[in-house]
């Protein structure tokens, strides 16, 4: 069961954020909570409760059966978003796709409220692309580990293959008369690549034995692989590393450059966050499964590939 609060405002992107969660919540086991944050000197409460009795019917519909309540909360809006998305397992907001310096001047919600969230949080881009593809995941050393039990739950649960991502490139300084790193450094900092990208297989593989998992191993930027893994993709999951939005300006949150370039949902989970109650249940066989089924092999589907380097 996973207990979902999406946030509902005026916008086209929450609009749309509402029609993604009625495509994946289960009416069997998944409820939703849909909210809305009444500001001081903000709308009306009654502009509020006819907002979120549209959001409501519109879920109806779409999911006959599904569990869905609605609340109108005081206060500020990322305040209220993060303190009410604590209280269920997985926060969902619609992103506007602004500049991410102009959006955060201007205190984007969206990459605030993912900065503070104590759950995963999903960014339902405006402008979103229906993939049914896989569920693709960046995988490193510092922010994955939370982001890869995630990613390999919902493609579990979904039925659908996960794409297990590792960008990598050597260390470079730029000069006036372009980019310079040492060429010997490449094999070395590609060798670190497979052996991380290797382990996280073998993580999911031990959970998930079922799972159809392959593993990439890609040169470029992370934000630039994900984005090129993604053209496909249902969802992409990354890691959190930062507590502010400043903070993610200013060092490079690839969570946050992905919410404001990709045409798919952007789940970040950050290192300490904590996982929907069922998270370590082990999945349900995916249709066909049983004696006699195929189940993909390390060397079949697992091998990194390597054909952008």
């Amino acid at each position: 069961m996973t207990r979902y609060t999406v946030a509902v405002d005026a916008s086209d992107a929450a609009r749309e954020a509402v029609q993604w969660i009625g495509e994946v919540a289960d009416p069997r086991s998944d409820s939703v909570r849909l909210v809305t944050v009444a500001e001081l000197f903000g709308e009306l409460p009654s502009l509020a409760e006819a907002r979120l009795l549209e959001a409501r019917t519109t879920l109806r519909e779409q999911r006959p059966g599904l569990q869905i309540t609605t609340e109108v909360v005081g206060g500020w809006t990322v305040h209220g978003l993060v303190s009410e998305g604590a209280a269920g397992d997985v926060l969902v907001i619609g992103g506007r796709q602004r500049h991410r310096f102009v959006a955060s001047l201007q205190g984007r919600v969206a990459e605030r409220a993912v900065a503070r969230a104590l759950t995963p949080v999903v960014v339902v881009p405006e402008s979103r692309a229906h993939h049914d593809g896989a569920v693709v995941v960046g995988v490193d050393s510092r922010s994955a580990g939370t982001a890869l039990v995630y990613a390999a739950t919902v493609a579990s649960g979904r039925h659908l293959d996960l794409v297990l991502t590792r960008a990598w490139q050597a260390p470079f300084v730029r000069t006036p008369y372009g980019i310079a790193y040492y060429e010997d450094d490449l094999p070395t900092w590609e060798r670190k690549a497979n052996l991380e990208i290797e382990a996280a297989l073998h993580a999911v593989e031990a959970r998930y034995p079922a799972l159809p998992t392959l593993g990439r191993v890609r040169r470029g930027s992370v934000e630039g692989v994900l984005l090129r893994e993604s053209t496909a993709a249902s969802m992409i999951v990354t890691g959190r590393r930062h507590r502010t939005a400043l903070g993610g300006l200013l060092t490079g949150s690839i969570g946050e450059a992905l919410m404001h370039r990709a045409h798919v949902p952007i789940a970040v989970v950050g290192p300490h966050v904590a996982l929907p109650s069922d998270i370590h249940r082990p999945a349900p066989p995916h249709p066909g499964d049983g004696p006699g089924a195929r189940v993909p092999s390390r060397s079949a589907s697992s091998a990194p590939n390597r054909s952008d380097r």
